[in-house]
């Protein structure tokens, strides 16, 4: 007889959505119940739809999606069970380990040699990256799916560092008509799409002005721009338990404190390139309670003003299709924003990959593309939904080819993906370590 399952965790989200971790009896082994009302929740801005995500999810079949064990609905909740996955790719954001070179050579200024971190660091992103590329190319393409929330913390890994797509919510899919959704929360119709879907700063332009009508896979193509370039964003130290803390700027005297005492003396100001650590003002190294985060590319407070002043001003040239959106007219810009460079606001690119020119100021980029993921980052956060880069194009972009080669996890399905690893070398392991081990040492702490 199985023992009664444990719940290990319970979390509670504003969208009326409830998950739980259990252990289920058998070694090793945990659960996670994802249960939602199947009734709308209007107090969410959201439409999360719960049995549309069971309904979609039971479709897909990839290594990079997470399966479906099994969906149990009774009376107005509904519950999907999944396996546990201990990583999220926001988590490895957020930690200090995870960037091309470390606080203290970032102080000295010693940033130009190529270490063996900056190497470690490359083949651990251009491995998440693709095989996040993998599943928003099946879901496009296979699937006809799109998930409309692509983002760091709907990234999951496994042990072994296999990445899993989850949270399908706010998915929608290209065949579907009114029989298949009928017992849906939210229903949505080709000509009255949802347009309350994605995530702050990772939403798609075209989304602020609340269109009835888009393209949806288009959304995660731009999301993707937005998650990918946060890889290369600043680490801003925060305390989230100081009420005091102001989060929204950083102290001139703010001290990159470490063993050797090493610290910036540089001010902060509003209009500089960003530094890839920031310390936010009233924070100090050694406060207990301070934790590294990940600055977004955006700016979510004020979104659209943030898009503006990093991609320029919307024109018939970058962005044909602007005047078709709702209230495009009546929106009227007081300054001149011009595209500009995106390499000085990721500090945190490779020396080696940072080489490699790529003019992110032409809107939409040229043709030829270049072997960095600053050209890769440029060609998804492109205005007109249309011309942004497809995710099957992009697992073909050069700088999958370049050197170091491509890791991928010891369990990983490889012979789902032969028509997109042609030409790309495989590496059995990096430093003798797999892809798993080395996540695990960047999320837990390890020798740096």
């Amino acid at each position: 007889m199985n023992p009664e399952p444990e719940i290990v965790s319970t979390d509670y989200f504003d969208t009326g959505a409830c998950i739980q971790v259990i252990l289920t009896g058998q070694p090793r082994e945990r659960m996670v119940i994802k249960s939602s009302t199947t009734t709308p929740y209007y107090k969410a801005w959201q439409k999360q739809d719960i049995i549309k995500e069971g309904r979609l999810l039971a479709l897909t079949c990839h290594p990079n999606i997470v399966p479906l064990i099994k969906q149990v609905t009774e009376g107005s909740k509904s519950s999907l069970w999944m396996p546990h996955i201990p990583y999220s790719v926001g988590s490895l954001l957020w930690s200090e380990l995870f960037t091309p070179h470390s606080r203290e050579s970032v102080a000295s200024g010693d940033t130009t040699v190529v270490t063996p971190r900056e190497q470690e660091f490359i083949v651990i992103t251009k491995s998440i990256m693709f095989q996040i590329l993998c599943a928003v190319d099946y879901l496009h393409q296979t699937a006809g799916i799109a998930h409309r929330d692509i983002k760091p913390c709907n990234i999951l890994m496994t042990a072994t560092g296999c990445v899993r797509l989850i949270d399908f919510g706010m998915s929608w899919k290209q065949d579907d008509d009114e029989h298949t959704t009928m017992g849906d929360v939210w229903l949505e119709k080709p000509h009255c799409m949802h347009n309350e879907v994605g995530t702050g700063s990772y939403c798609a332009p075209e989304l602020l002005f609340q269109p009835r009508s888009y393209d949806a896979f288009a959304i995660d193509r731009w999301s993707l721009g937005a998650t990918f370039a946060e890889f290369f964003t600043s680490l801003r130290l925060c305390n989230f338990e100081d009420d005091d803390t102001d989060f929204s700027d950083t102290d001139s005297d703010s001290e990159l404190e470490s063993d050797s005492e090493l610290e910036s003396d540089s001010e902060s100001e509003s209009d500089a390139d960003p530094e890839p650590f920031i310390v936010t003002k009233g924070v100090r190294l050694t406060d207990p309670d301070a934790s590294w985060v990940r600055n977004h590319l955006f700016n979510e407070e004020v979104l659209l003003r943030s898009i503006l002043e990093i991609r320029g001003l919307p024109n018939d040239t970058n962005w044909p299709s602007y005047k078709q959106l709702p209230h495009a007219d009546a929106l009227v810009f007081w300054e001149q924003f011009s595209a500009v460079d995106l390499a000085p606001l990721l500090p945190n690119l490779p020396s080696s990959l940072r080489s490699i020119q790529v003019d992110t100021k032409m809107h939409p980029p040229p043709a030829e593309k270049s072997p960095s993921p600053l050209d890769l980052i440029h060609r998804f956060l492109v205005y007109e939904p249309s011309l942004r880069l497809h995710a099957q194009e992009a697992l073909r972009h050069p700088w999958f080819v370049a050197e170091p080669g491509l890791l991928l996890p010891q369990d990983y399905v490889a012979s789902t993906q032969l028509e997109q690893l042609k030409g790309i070398t495989l590496l059995a392991n990096w430093e003798s370590m797999s892809l798993g081990e080395m996540i695990a040492e960047k999320l837990l702490g390890g020798a740096d």
